[in-house]
């Protein structure tokens, strides 16, 4: 899968709209069990502007939600889920440890597999990284919305 119609629509299911969406494609989505694709930094994001200037970085934050957003296409990508389109979930707890700084341009491979579900919590591992090198890993938790 990469960044097409079918990628659109999978990510018009989740609660972001353009811009603040941080999946440009995807290389495997397997529905509750795992996921992976990318995230594309080209350096012209208006947000390295400021973040920093002559030295621009990939926010840990915007990678964090970078794999949030992995997360819930994961959690909800089957069509057979009950949760309504466009509020699927909101994102419960965060333990993303930020290993490497990022810099663009890059192509930051991205990876989220489901653990377990706890009723409304969904548990997730996550990875980040850049030609190998994992610039983020950790935990998330996606609440389900009802």
């Amino acid at each position: 899968m990469n960044a097409g119609p079918q990628l659109d629509q999978l990510l018009a299911g989740l609660p972001h709209g353009e811009p603040f969406r941080f999946v440009s494609n995807l290389s495997t989505l397997e529905p509750l069990v795992r996921g992976t694709g990318s995230w594309i930094v080209t350096g012209q994001e208006p947000f390295f502007t400021g973040h920093f200037p002559g030295d621009p970085i990939v926010p840990g934050v915007l990678l964090t939600e970078a794999l949030a957003q992995l997360c819930g296409l994961v959690a909800f990508a089957d069509t057979q889920n009950t949760t309504p389109p466009g509020k699927p979930a909101r994102l419960a707890q965060i333990d993303v440890k930020i290993r490497a700084a990022i810099r663009p341009p890059s192509r930051i491979d991205l990876s989220a597999t489901f653990l377990r579900d706890t009723g409304n919590l969904l548990l997730f591992e996550v990875v980040a990284a850049v030609d190998d090198v994992v610039a983020a890993e950790g935990r998330i938790v996606l609440t389900r919305m009802t």
